[in-house]
């Protein structure tokens, strides 16, 4: 295993050796690491020796690096090569990176491309399916085997075909038309007597998706059933291809930090690397709308100038009802977010999560309520400032709570992503919210502040 030590000092020594010329020895260091490890060391890199590092590179180590490289590094990478190269290294990738390759081409480029594959007839079915489904997932490489082969003749024809480790997990009974029949675990193969039929090890009517199943569904199946890999079929049962673990891991990693990014107004392809232009136009939208509602809070604010104006201190406190409140309602929307993308909450479960955050923002608003309540009232001294900055914070605490497991729902019941943007919601109305009670309970007892 590398460490990220040993990852900075091989780093070190393949740009003194690309800064020097000595192509034979960078060769030499690259070609012994493992692939995820050059493509971290690829990154690693400064710019303008990321062309030489590629140059030392042969057609196996670049479609082995494709595999490993980020999103973004590896469209840069992709718009360098040539399409004679692209093609052959694509050759040489699983089949759902070549597709996830091909699909950011230009269309006359894709074409081109795709012309000079070798694989091509395995790749365009790929093509025609959504990114985000099952058929966008899947790939073409799996074993099939026929129902009547006997466990001998399955295993010396693995030997002839060695399929790689993902591909050999399972092996899928097919008939003539190639519907899928069962599913044999290879461990079942290897401890079935010789002479034994395949059909009477297999497991039949396996768990399987058709090609428009969404990529949160599959994933949802890979966690329930814990799944090595799902086949995919269409409607008169025939395989078109598999989901292996390796692609549904890179979902789940995709599909978090999907819901992360998005409850703070970013999209899931957003990277400190993106180029700032880039950057720029996924993060101003949505800041622009937080600053729209800002303005509203200071529209509120501006209502009570007077009331500000007679108790100062007041003005100490906004920050504190809104900001406490803005981040229990993160909270709340973060556990919404996640229990509706694992298929954990549903609709019928509303009425309780909304009772129970309800419920929660009571309990922490009267926890704060004693803290900060208690403080304004040693603080100013008059006996008004606990009851309306205490009561302040147990409103807006419990609004937030509400808040919190509505907004998300609202979202997918528009059909909408419930994590678009939630973040930045919540706050926007937790802090005119907060603004609003507070200062229109200081506004009633005002008499009783100064």
């Amino acid at each position: 295993m590398t460490t990220e030590q040993d990852t900075t000092e091989l780093a070190e020594r393949v740009e003194e050796a690309l800064r020097g010329d000595d192509v034979e020895r960078a060769a030499e260091v690259i070609a012994s690491l493992h692939p995820a490890d050059r493509a971290d060391l690829y990154e690693r890199l400064d710019p303008e020796l990321r062309e030489a590092f590629f140059s030392v590179l042969s057609t196996e180590q670049m479609a082995e690096l494709m595999e490993y490289l980020d999103e973004e590094v590896r469209g840069v990478v992709t718009a360098r090569m040539t399409r004679v190269t692209l093609a052959r290294v694509l050759d040489r990738t699983s089949n759902d990176v070549a597709v996830d390759v091909l699909r950011t081409l230009p269309p006359s480029d894709m074409a081109r491309v795709l012309s000079a594959m070798s694989t091509a007839q395995e790749i365009s079915p790929l093509l025609e399916h959504a990114d985000e489904s099952a058929g966008g997932l899947m790939t073409r490489g799996y074993v099939a085997l026929h129902p009547e082969m006997t466990v001998q003749q399955a295993i010396t024809f693995l030997r002839l075909r060695k399929p790689l480790a993902d591909e050999a997990y399972y092996l899928y009974v097919l008939d003539a038309s190639n519907r899928l029949q069962g599913v044999v675990n290879l461990r079942e193969l290897i401890l079935s007597e010789a002479d034994t039929r395949i059909e009477d090890v297999m497991t039949k009517d396996p768990i399987a998706v058709d090609p428009n199943t969404d990529q949160e569904d599959c994933l949802r199946l890979f966690e329930r059933y814990r799944l090595r890999a799902l086949p995919v079929v269409d409607e008169q049962q025939v395989l078109r291809g598999i989901i292996t673990f390796d692609d549904i891991m890179n979902v789940s990693r995709w599909e978090a930090d999907e819901d992360i990014y998005e409850i703070v107004g970013l999209p899931a392809e957003e990277s400190i690397f993106s180029p700032l232009s880039v950057s720029l136009r996924r993060r101003m939208p949505w800041l622009f709308l937080n600053l729209l509602a800002a303005a509203y809070g200071a529209a509120v604010v501006g209502v009570f100038e007077d009331t500000i104006a007679k108790a100062a201190a007041l003005a100490v406190f906004m920050p504190i009802v809104a900001g406490q409140s803005g981040s229990s309602g993160i909270q709340t929307i973060t556990l919404m977010v996640r229990g509706l993308a694992s298929g954990d909450l549903e609709r019928r479960h509303l009425r309780h999560a909304l009772l129970k955050e309800v419920t929660t923002g009571l309990v922490k608003g009267l926890l704060f309520a004693v803290v900060v309540g208690g403080a304004a009232l040693a603080w100013q001294g008059e006996w008004a400032w606990g009851p309306v900055v205490g009561l302040a914070m147990i409103g807006n605490m419990t609004f937030a709570g509400a808040l919190g497991v509505i907004i998300p729902m609202t979202l997918r019941r528009m059909h909408l992503d419930p994590a678009v943007a939630s973040g930045i919601v919540v706050t926007s109305f937790t802090d005119v919210m907060g603004f609003l009670l507070l200062l229109g309970m200081g506004t009633l007892l005002i008499s009783e502040l100064r």
